[in-house]
């Protein structure tokens, strides 16, 4: 993948900084092109065609167009193939080309003919215009800042920040921070910067100064089909091992993340079969509650990879929170960032590129949510005095445990009934709404993250606003930043958006059958994978966070949480009271808090994260 970065304006010394601060996103090569009014820049991971052939900004014959692309576009020979039957001459190796030919073909429809993981622009002189792209699943990220007469884009927010914009904070993104962890398209961190939505194109007028147009142009399928199993399993077959052949392709090494879950298992399987010599990837940890390191040893041997496995000890915690604060420009308080981290530079010291499992869990409904919500949903629709009756045991049951999900429960319990997806937003928050209202100095909004959703019954809702919300926010982010920090390219197989067609027009009762999640995917691969991965409950990338924030972690805690002074967000007092509160869970809370506030100090204040350990 590669880094890039643009401006409305002649101005060599910024787009210069610009690229400078996306330098971790492509080391082997950098270029810049300045014109009267625009200025470009590129930061290169050579992936393919290592030659200096493969060098942006890249132009066309004639010096009429000019394109920066981050990212693989995994169809290019067969596009290149066309192109150059409808007369097109090339000069490289590269699927960059293709998207200069394919735009003087296509013009603006040239994302729908794209099979890849992608963010770009291109600069059209003729017409005097930035055209920008994403990929249609938000694989790869693309900020961008626009006021009166200023236009800047980069892929990611600290180069936007190198653009001198004023940094202000979007009250709206900040409080999804707290609720989510992360913050979703379009909406960032900082007021008047936008990321693209996924599978959204713009044109940005050069001349005007304004934004012409900017539309989706690929959608989720809105209905389920009835399908033949037996044609289904080899359809999700043959469609997985077209995917992960086509994401193997490269001139640098690749590998595979494997954590010993059922899509990972089920991509290494898969390419197993296609190369030999495959290289795999898991992070174990000391504490055996969050440890799958066992399971993912279990694949590699009967899959015959060559196996490395990493130890994230206690003692490493503390030196790698700052390097994740550098990373993640938007605060991002998800704690499988850490893990994630680790693990990809371990394995970039033995490849380039690695594939992964991500999606599986949206597309076939293998998140434990799913099936939580069905309990959720008949709780909010309970008699009023049923529901007093059951939120008293609850509260009770949290005296002495102190869950997480009891607080949940507790919450759901007490607000009045409402439609599904409203529900499943409650359900899917990080943070109790009454602490988060308690903690926060200005008076507290939760605007409607559901509202642009088109509401249907049954689980589809629910996975296209994980899809819209969760995944691009969180998830995606996370693999991205964490693997860009280490330049490492990674590539989710199961996103193929014709196998994510495909997934999200399957019925309901194929994904989840009684307590199985993933079902029909499971059936398909259950002559490839052992009983033991395919009957396990599904378990997320977690970490011992409260385990962390007590002792590796607790000098972090009592400059970052409990006694920060950078900002006047937050009621310090309160999070002090907190602590002792034996009845809270406060692991997120603190973790969120700590998060953002390091956040703020290095890229509101620009100070250096500095704790004595």
């Amino acid at each position: 993948m590669c880094g890039i970065a643009g401006i409305n304006r002649k101005d060599k010394n910024m787009i210069k900084d610009m690229v400078k601060m996306l330098y971790h996103r492509g080391p082997d090569m950098e270029g810049v092109y300045i014109d009267e009014n625009v200025s470009l820049g590129h930061t290169r991971l050579s992936i393919l065609d290592l030659s200096e052939n493969g060098k942006q900004p890249m132009r066309n014959e004639d010096g009429s167009l000019y394109v920066v692309f981050n990212g693989e576009i995994f169809n290019y020979h067969q596009l290149k193939d066309e192109l150059v039957s409808k007369g097109h001459t090339f000069t490289s190796n590269t699927d960059t080309e293709v998207l200069i030919h394919g735009y003087e073909e296509y013009g603006k429809d040239l994302p729908v003919k794209l099979n890849g993981q992608f963010a770009f622009c291109l600069y059209d002189k003729k017409q005097n215009l930035f055209f920008l792209a994403r990929d249609r699943m938000g694989i790869l990220p693309l900020f961008y800042y626009i006021s009166d007469d200023f236009f800047v884009f980069a892929s990611e927010l600290k180069g936007i920040f190198s653009a001198s914009i004023p940094k202000q904070i979007n009250k709206t993104a900040f409080m999804n921070y707290f609720r989510f962890r992360a913050i979703s398209a379009p909406a960032s961190i900082i007021e008047n910067v936008f990321k693209l939505e996924p599978a959204h194109c713009m044109v940005y007028d050069l001349t005007l100064k304004k934004i012409l147009e900017k539309k989706r142009y690929w959608s989720f399928p809105q209905q389920q089909e009835k399908q033949n199993i037996r044609s289904l399993i080899n359809d999700i077959r043959d469609m997985i091992r077209r995917s992960v052949e086509q994401r193997i392709a490269a001139d640098v090494p690749v590998g595979a993340f494997l954590s010993g879950g059922v899509d990972s298992s089920i991509v290494v399987s898969v390419f197993s079969q296609l190369r030999k010599g495959l290289k795999t990837f898991s992070v174990r940890f000391e504490d055996q509650d969050f440890d799958e390191g066992k399971f993912a040893e279990q694949i590699a041997r009967k899959m015959g990879t060559e196996h490395h496995e990493v130890f994230l000890k206690d003692e490493d915690v503390p030196g790698i929170i700052p390097v994740l604060v550098e990373s993640y420009d938007e605060p991002m308080a998800d704690p499988s960032c850490l893990p994630t981290y680790f693990l990809s530079r371990f394995a970039r010291e033995h490849v380039t590129v690695c594939i992964s499992g991500d999606g599986g869990d949206e597309l076939l409904g293998g998140y434990n949510r799913y099936q939580y919500f069905s309990i959720a949903k008949k709780l909010n629709a309970m008699p009023n005095a049923l529901k007093w009756a059951c939120k008293k045991v609850f509260c009770f049951l949290g005296l002495f445990l102190k869950k997480f999900e009891i607080e949940r429960i507790i919450e759901i319990l007490s607000v009045e009934k409402m439609e599904d997806l409203k529900l499943y937003e409650r359900l899917v928050e990080k943070i109790d709404r009454k602490d988060l209202s308690a903690i926060l100095k200005e008076k507290v909004f939760f605007n409607d993250t559901t509202e642009n959703f088109v509401k249907r019954k049954g689980l589809i809702s629910l996975q296209h606003y994980d899809i819209l919300h969760y995944l691009e926010g969180d998830i995606l982010v996370k693999v991205d930043r964490a693997a860009m920090a280490v330049n490492l390219e990674t590539r989710p197989p199961l996103l193929d958006h014709n196998f994510v067609q495909m997934c999200l027009s399957i019925q309901d009762n194929l994904k989840i059958k009684g307590n199985c999640g993933k079902w029909i995917l499971k059936k398909a691969f259950e002559h490839i994978l052992p009983k033991e991965i395919i009957r396990r409950r599904k378990k997320g990338f977690g970490i011992p966070i409260q385990k962390y924030l007590d002792q590796p972690l607790k000098p972090f805690v009592d400059k970052y949480v409990l006694n920060y002074e950078g900002h006047d967000l937050f009621d310090n007092s309160y999070i002090r009271k907190m602590q002792n509160d034996n009845s809270k869970d406060t692991a997120r809370l603190f973790w969120t808090i700590m998060m953002f506030n390091m956040w703020y100090d290095r890229w509101m204040l620009d100070k250096k994260i500095d704790v004595k350990i």
